[in-house]
C-alpha cells in the first residue's frame, strides 16, 4: 500500500522538523492506532534518520544502549554498560561525522530512569531526537517522580496527534477501492470514531469478502461490521446518521 499523508503523518513530520531545527527533544503523542509508526518509518526512509522501537526487552539502561547501537548500525564490541554508554557518546556526539536524527517509537515503554538517561545523552551530544508514542504514563512512573520532573524539563515541545479526519478516511477508502457515497460516509463515521488502524482493518476484511475482485460497497462494509465485536454499535450509529440525513431532506427550507 502506498504511503498516505494523513493528519497523523503531517503532525509527526512537523514534530520531526522541529526536532531537527531545535536540536532539543520533541514529543509526539496520541492514542494507539493513529498511524504514528507508519509515519515514523516513512520519515526514516525519506530522511535517513535512525529508527528504533522500545519494547519490553529494550526498556532497561543497558538494552537501551544496545538498541541505539543497532539503530545506527554500530558494531557492539563492548559488553559492559559503561563501555556501551561511552560508545554511544562517541557516535552520537558526531565524532565520526554528522549524527543522523533519532526517532524513538513507543517511548512510553521506557521507565523514567532510562528515558532520563537517553535525554541526558541527547543533552551531551546535541543530536535531533523525536520521541513518539501513546498517551500512557511512562512505565514505573509512580516509583520515580523525581526522574519525571527532570524529563519534563528537557522536552522542548509536545505535539498532540488527533483523531482521523474526513479527508484521511476518504483517502484510505480510495486506496482500498471503496465505491459509493454511502460507503464513504460509512467509513468516515467509522474512522472518525475509532482509528486509522481500525479503519484499515475493516477495509481489509471487507476486501477479503470480495475475494479480491470488484469494489467495496456499503452492503459489504455492513456485512463485515456484523461480524466484528464493535460492529453493532457502529451499525446503529450509521443507521442514526442516515435517519438524521433523511429528516433534513424532508424538512421544509
Amino acid at each position: 500500500m502506498t504511503f498516505i499523508e494523513t493528519r497523523a503523518a503531517f503532525t509527526v513530520r512537523a514534530a520531526f522538523d522541529m526536532a531537527v531545527k531545535m536540536r532539543y527533544p520533541v514529543l509526539a503523542v496520541g492514542k494507539a492506532g493513529l498511524g504514528k509508526t507508519v509515519a515514523l518509518n516513512w520519515i526514516a526512509a525519506q530522511s535517513g534518520a535512525a529508527y528504533c522501537e522500545v519494547t519490553q526487552h529494550t526498556k532497561a539502561i543497558r538494552p537501551m544502549f544496545l538498541m541505539l547501537h543497532d539503530a545506527y548500525g554500530v558494531q557492539r564490541d563492548s559488553k559492559h554498560t559503561y563501555d556501551l554508554a561511552k560508545d554511544c557518546m562517541n557516535f552520537l556526539g558526531a565524532r565520526y561525522g554528522p549524527t543522523r536524527p533519532l526517532l524513538v517509537d513507543e517511548y512510553q515503554n521506557f521507565t523514567p530512569t532510562v528515558l532520563r538517561e537517553l535525554l541526558h545523552l541527547q543533552e551531551r551530544c546535541g543530536f535531533a531526537l523525536l520521541l513518539a508514542g501513546n498517551t500512557h504514563r511512562l512505565a514505573g512512573t509512580r516509583r520515580d517522580t523525581h526522574a519525571v520532573d527532570q524529563i519534563e524539563s528537557r522536552i522542548g515541545m509536545r505535539f498532540e496527534i488527533g483523531q482521523p479526519t474526513r479527508e484521511d478516511c476518504v483517502r484510505i477508502g480510495a486506496e482500498h477501492n471503496v465505491e459509493g457515497a454511502d460507503a464513504y460516509e460509512a467509513i468516515v463515521i467509522y474512522g472518525e470514531n475509532t482509528s486509522l488502524r481500525a479503519l484499515c482493518h475493516l477495509l481489509q476484511n471487507s476486501a477479503a469478502g470480495t475475494s479480491g475482485f470488484g469494489s467495496i460497497r456499503l452492503p459489504r462494509i455492513e456485512t463485515t461490521l456484523r461480524g466484528m465485536s464493535c460492529g453493532s454499535g457502529v451499525l446503529r450509529l450509521l443507521h442514526e446518521r442516515r435517519n438524521a440525513a433523511a429528516d433534513d431532506l424532508r424538512s421544509p427550507a
